[in-house]
């Protein structure tokens, strides 16, 4: 029993590991996960890490070629289209509620994660401000309370923050102040406690967001 609850906490730990590095680009789109290098690297056996696969597969993050080889799953168009209507419908929605149960100290709290874009910003640390722009986006869900609509957006979680990444990353007109202003616009509109502004702000937001994922899968060239 000891020995079964050790080996499902190793491919947890490896699951969440190869997860991370895949939505942070150490991994890129269609690169081979080789068995035997992952298992060096992460000082497991091969049964944990093909259940942490496994799991990476069911999530659609990588796949298994007709030859058996595991790669990460590419960049594409329509993928991040249906992941953007799908993000843009949940994050209008969630984005709504929060406004009908936020206080002013979770008010200064989304305030605080937008000091930190600045911050950031005026660092060049590009990955930060999309960080930054992500923990504001979840404490919104947080202030929600919807715990569906919160469970779907998990669902995809993953694949939008890999996408949200793609932007900063790889668009050569990226402006690390726009994501800035948009969340101030999004926090001015939480002041004025108009839930359908809100929303609407938000949503702006999310289709803003999917024009610079386009404009970067565009400029990126796989290696």
């Amino acid at each position: 029993m000891f020995e079964k609850a050790k080996r499902k906490s190793t491919s947890d730990i490896v699951y969440h590991e190869i997860r991370r590095k895949i939505v942070e680009w150490y991994f890129e789109p269609l690169e081979h996960l080789l068995e035997e290098q992952l298992v060096e690297q992460f000082s497991v056996s091969r049964t944990p890490l093909r259940q942490a696969l496994y799991r990476l597969e069911l999530e659609g993050l990588v796949f298994k070629a007709s030859n058996g080889r595991i790669h990460v799953t590419d960049i594409t168009l329509r993928h991040a289209k249906e992941i953007y209507c799908a993000r843009e419908v949940l994050e209008g929605a969630l984005a709504r509620e929060a406004s009908m149960r936020i206080t002013q100290l979770e008010l200064q709290q989304l305030y605080d994660k937008i000091y930190l874009m600045k911050l950031a910003a005026s660092e060049n640390r590009i990955m930060d401000i999309v960080k930054y722009g992500t923990e504001f986006h979840e404490l919104i869900h947080q202030l929600s309370e919807n715990e569906t609509m919160m469970r779907f957006i998990e669902q995809i979680d993953h694949h939008i923050n890999r996408y949200r990444r793609i932007g900063g990353k790889f668009n050569p007109y990226y402006d690390p102040n726009r994501p800035i202003l948009e969340h101030e616009e999004i926090y001015k509109a939480f002041l004025t406690g108009n839930a359908d502004l809100v929303e609407s702000v938000m949503r702006e937001h999310i289709r803003n967001s999917y024009t610079t994922t386009l404009l970067a899968i565009e400029s990126y060239v796989p290696k």
